[in-house]
């Protein structure tokens, strides 16, 4: 248990209800205009020394206000984690209102607990160690952000950009306690959660449609709530207890709407592409971004030609007419796309389809693409020319990139100008990619003849500069909407995201690396580094300024890196309040000023491991082994084990003299701790030495406290970690039996 850890809480608005009732009393009584928040920081909001010594005092209404909803329990929990001498209430409330404070506290069912009267509260918590801080009052938290304090702002608002990383916020008590018991190790057993409660079903929000399939098959595993993206409300509504979210291309993904869901870990988008997406945002927030990247590139390929082929036969025109019973034969001059030049930028997924399906109709394809090899033109028979060169001689102009900063406006009014007059565009990518207000001009001047468009800069697009123009073909967004691509796009979704959410590493995502491992392989891995990240920081429980990763063997840098990142994320969980996932854990350690190494040395061992490193007084060490199906720690501060770290463990470190096992062994039995293995270890004799003690029952704070009194007993720490799927890999030749004692190397 985390024995850092020094809390202070602020009373009015965290242990009480919010205190507008007390600016609403004072204005009644005294004829007064505060705000209601004015008793949120009534001394930084400079209200009289006179008015706030009647509304705390004898009678006044602060003796009237209720608790916070279960803030008696919860203050309690703490007490019970941290101790009497860690915890402490400092109040901004005049010394003079103690006797009606302690009264108040007393009244309401309170645990007895140290109280403070100060004014500069931040001078106060420096004196005392405070590491932590409950807060509602942003000067308050500001202030102990700047000093260093990790502070939970109790408020509903998302933190604007460049908020102090040691500013926390959470919407109530509730949830900052939550935090502070995480991050003591302590259980976390809320006021109203029954022992025999169920496990929380995932829940996940779709806000566009997907394949009807593809919902039954997240049915099967999770919650799903369908809402209209378009509806802002309802979706910040859906996402605030959501764990992912599904989207296609109308809803934006904003850094406002992460900013409404706190637990979300999982953002995906049905279809090619994430530029509806903020992903830095997502990003920094540590959620997971998804995507179907080529499982709609048939559908979107062949509904280019559809355009093309629409334009070029008259088709749209044609079949009206005819409907409306005139036989205008005549009037309508379709033409053949053979021997036409057709230029087609961007050749990848999309671009490829397109190419392919063109060479039967025996067209000249130019190809413009600066990111595809000159190989990969000839196979798919398209001449590589630059951008200037494709518009000046195609015919027919197709466009199948993504969204970003370069391709943006690649056709503006310019770019057409170089274009052939007659020329037709076709635009199944992107509506930013073309200029839709100079593309209209061109299109009524003549200069273009025709445009077949299926994408729109706002979708859904209401109002457009193309609409109603007769030479323009458009649909809405429809290009990988056929029943196969929907079907595909679905399946890839419905099948990563669950995976997503029970923490394997998926294929398709956008903010983490591409894995060379097999999945369950690569999964069995991260286990236990992320635990080996989780040891290493109750080994260090203050953050240290170094976290360095020492890969031996040979081991590819993607694999490295999500074993880097796993463990990172488990070690930053410990040591920061912050919500870390594997995703955002780099950016969040650069935030703390934590420095991340990575280094390889790929001579070093045929059987790969990991070492993992944090400075310190003294610094702390944790090794993992791999044989490439197996992983397990096997080293910890350089004393070696004979079998992987597993389970729930008592970890000493002592001075090697007799009697010492024996009497930790004693003080275990007399709390009836079932000890299940054991192993010690030592370098010299009568020099410091190591023991693990693996255990059946929860080891009491008392009898840690003893443990810690033994003389010679350094430190001690309680950790659980994961037991490793399948069968544990083993060192050399560790006894089976489940109480062994083996010497460490």
């Amino acid at each position: 248990m985390d024995r850092s850890i020094r809390l202070a809480l602020d009373l009015d608005g965290v242990l009480t209800e919010h205190p507008a009732p007390l600016a609403q009393a004072a204005n009644r009584a005294l004829g007064m205009q505060l705000p209601d928040h004015a008793f949120v920081d009534s001394h930084g909001c400079n209200v009289p020394e006179a008015v706030r010594l009647w509304v705390y005092g004898p009678g006044g209404p602060a003796t009237l206000l209720d608790p916070a909803p279960n803030a008696p329990k919860l203050l309690q929990q703490l007490l019970q984690a941290l101790g009497n001498e860690r915890l402490v209430i400092i109040t901004a409330r005049p010394q003079r209102s103690q006797p009606t404070t302690e009264e108040w506290l007393q009244r309401h069912g309170f645990p007895p607990c140290r109280i403070v009267f100060a004014d500069d509260k931040v001078a106060i918590a420096r004196e005392l160690g405070v590491t932590h801080a409950i807060e509602d009052s942003l000067r308050h938290a500001t202030r102990y952000a700047e000093a260093g304090i990790t502070c939970f702002l109790l408020t509903q608002d998302p933190a604007p950009p460049g908020e102090s990383p040691f500013i926390v916020r959470v919407p109530d008590l509730s949830a900052a306690v939550q935090a502070i018991l995480r991050l003591t190790g302590a259980p976390i057993a809320l006021p109203g959660s029954g022992d025999g409660a169920q496990p929380r079903r995932r829940r996940i929000v779709v806000s566009d449609v997907i394949d009807q399939r593809a919902r039954e098959r997240l049915a099967s595993e999770a919650d799903v709530i369908e809402v209209d993206g378009r509806d802002k409300s309802a979706l910040y509504e859906a996402l605030r207890e959501a764990d992912a979210l599904i989207v296609r291309s109308e809803t934006q993904v904003t850094r406002e709407l992460l900013a409404h869901a706190p637990r979300l870990r999982v953002v995906a988008r049905a279809g090619t592409g994430v530029d509806n997406i903020d992903l830095q945002a997502a990003t920094e927030a540590g959620i997971l971004v998804l995507n179907a990247p080529g499982a709609n590139a048939v559908s979107a390929g062949e509904h280019t030609i559809a355009l093309i082929l629409a334009i070029a036969r008259n088709l749209i025109d044609a079949n009206a007419t005819t409907h409306a019973g005139r036989w205008e034969r005549k009037r309508f001059r379709p033409f053949d796309l053979k021997g036409k030049t057709i230029g087609i930028v961007g050749l990848g997924r999309v671009g490829s389809v397109v190419a392919q399906r063109l060479r039967a109709f025996e067209c000249r394809l130019l190809g413009y693409d600066p990111y595809i090899t000159r190989e990969r033109f000839a196979q798919l028979g398209v001449e590589p020319v630059d951008y200037e060169t494709l518009l000046e001689n195609s015919d027919i102009v197709t466009f199948h990139v993504p969204a970003t900063p370069e391709t943006r406006h690649m056709l503006d009014a310019q770019a057409i100008a170089r274009m052939k007059r007659g020329a037709i565009v076709i635009n199944c990518a992107r509506g930013e990619v073309v200029d839709v207000q100079a593309l209209a001009e061109a299109l009524k001047s003549g200069h273009l003849a025709a445009a077949g468009v299926d994408v729109f800069p706002e979708e859904p697009a209401y109002q457009s500069p193309l609409f109603g123009l007769p030479n323009v073909v458009l649909t809405p967004h429809i290009g990988g909407s056929s029943r196969e691509a929907l079907e595909a796009v679905g399946e890839i979704i419905a099948t990563t995201t669950l995976a997503a959410l029970r923490g394997e590493i998926v294929p398709n995502a956008v903010n983490l690396p591409a894995a060379s491992l097999h999945a369950p392989e690569l999964r069995r891995l991260t286990q236990v580094a992320e635990a080996a990240g989780h040891l290493i920081a109750v080994l260090q429980p203050a953050r240290p300024t170094t976290f360095q990763v020492t890969v031996h063997g040979q081991v590819a840098s993607d694999i490295a890196e999500h074993v880097t990142a796993v463990a990172l994320a488990a070690a930053l969980r410990r040591w920061t309040v912050r919500r870390v996932t594997p995703v955002n854990a780099r950016f969040v350690a650069q935030e703390l000023h934590l420095f991340v190494d990575v280094r390889f040395d790929t001579g070093a061992s045929t059987v790969p491991e990991f070492n993992f490193e944090v400075d310190g007084d003294p610094p702390h060490h944790v090794m993992v082994r791999w044989d490439h199906r197996e992983a397990g720690i096997m080293e910890v501060d350089r004393f070696s084990l004979e079998r992987p770290l597993a389970g729930h463990m008592l970890i000493t470190h002592h001075r090697d003299r007799p009697g010492i096992i024996g009497r930790i062994g004693t003080i275990l039995g007399r709390y009836e701790v079932n000890i299940a293995g054991m192993q010690v270890g030592r370098r010299v004799r009568g020099g410091e030495a190591i023991m693990v003690l693996n255990v059946d029952d929860p080891i009491p704070e008392a009898a840690l406290n003893e443990i810690l009194q033994i003389p010679d007993v350094w430190t001690a720490y309680v950790v659980s970690l994961p037991e490793p799927e399948g069968h544990p890999m083993v060192a050399g030749s560790a006894p089976s039996s489940a109480v062994a004692h083996t010497r460490l190397r």
